[in-house]
């Protein structure tokens, strides 16, 4: 009797797996409904932006419906079982905004305390991540800024006070990331810097061939960065530094990661003699050979185009839009 259900059991499980096991041919990049310049998602929102107009996806139409507003930025993330996705927005102005999905509208958020005529805050890049850092912080809401007089500067939104408290760093900053409860930046030097909550402050993270890292994706489980020259590193936390990935005859033009792993666009074929590159080639992230492998592009599977933007999140998926507007999103049937 044990006997047979062991056998039973294991007859299940294989079915199981057999449903449940998608071969890598099904997988593929599907054409959406829309036209889009840049995309954004999170846990379960995909946004985004077709020149200054903005557009929230609707999972049950498997359409793009545009938002009022006129945007240059959208940043999406956060959502968990527990909690839904934040969704903040840059004008072209600079101001913040925050998607009230009460209102289902954006509204306007000073940043700073105002006082007589000073105008609010003002961002060049804002990101949205997972917090729980404390009962303040349920997401990571980061900006940068640059004042009147020049100077950047980087903010942290505080859900307690429904202001952005500054937050000094070594450098001035040239780019902030968020991700999986964590934030790092890069400095004007291209010096790669972590926050650490404890201290508080930031931590300098060797590697990047002293300092060259352009890009920064933050996942779940891994960091990875982009250099001037297209070169991809990981960060080891071990070690705490960036290590390069070499693939031959390629150069990465995009690094993204998220809770659905880290994916990245790349150029084939750079370098060689008497042959052209091809541009917005997709790889993803393989933890099991530490590299990034191929996944044939959109240049079959997207009607001949190629992904000039790919973003990923932590749950909503891989999306990425084609030089020509076109939205394609990662499936797996």
């Amino acid at each position: 009797m044990f006997h047979r259900n062991v056998r039973f059991t294991l007859c299940l499980l294989l079915i199981c797996w057999a449903a449940v096991v998608v071969p890598a041919s099904a997988q593929h990049f599907q054409k959406m409904t829309g036209s889009l310049t840049k995309v954004a998602v999170g846990y379960a929102e995909v946004w985004g932006l077709n020149g200054s107009q903005i557009y929230r996806f609707n999972p049950g139409s498997k359409t793009f419906g545009q938002i009022t507003g006129s945007f240059t930025q959208v940043a999406v993330g956060g959502g968990t079982l527990l909690q839904r996705d934040e969704v903040w927005a840059v004008n072209p102005s600079g101001y913040i905004y925050r998607f009230n999905f009460s209102t289902k509208a954006f509204v306007y958020v000073p940043g700073i305390r105002q006082s007589g005529i000073l105008p609010g805050l003002r961002f060049t890049q804002i990101v949205v991540g997972e917090g729980g850092e404390d009962n303040c912080h349920p997401y990571e809401v980061w900006g940068k800024n640059v004042d009147i007089y020049g100077t950047v500067n980087i903010y942290q939104y505080n859900y307690c006070t429904s202001l952005f408290d500054y937050i000094q760093t070594p450098n001035p900053f040239t780019v902030i990331a968020t991700g999986g409860g964590d934030v790092w930046g890069l400095d004007e030097y291209a010096q790669i810097w972590h926050y650490n909550y404890q201290t508080p402050g930031w931590t300098q993270a060797n590697g990047g061939y002293y300092g060259t890292l352009q890009q920064i994706a933050v996942g779940v489980n891994d960091v990875f960065g982009l250099d001037g020259n297209g070169t991809a590193y990981r960060y080891d936390p071990l070690y705490g530094q960036f290590y390069p990935l070499y693939a031959s005859a390629t150069t990465y033009t995009q690094i993204a990661a998220g809770g659905n792993g880290g994916w990245a666009l790349y150029a084939y074929g750079v370098g060689l003699s008497g042959i052209n590159p091809t541009y917005g080639m997709v790889a993803r992230w393989d933890p099991q050979v530490q590299a990034f492998e191929n996944e044939g592009g959109c240049v079959v599977q997207c009607g001949g185009n190629n992904l000039a933007q790919i973003a990923v999140g932590s749950g909503g998926g891989v999306w990425g839009v084609t030089a020509s507007g076109q939205v394609f999103a990662f499936v797996r049937p």
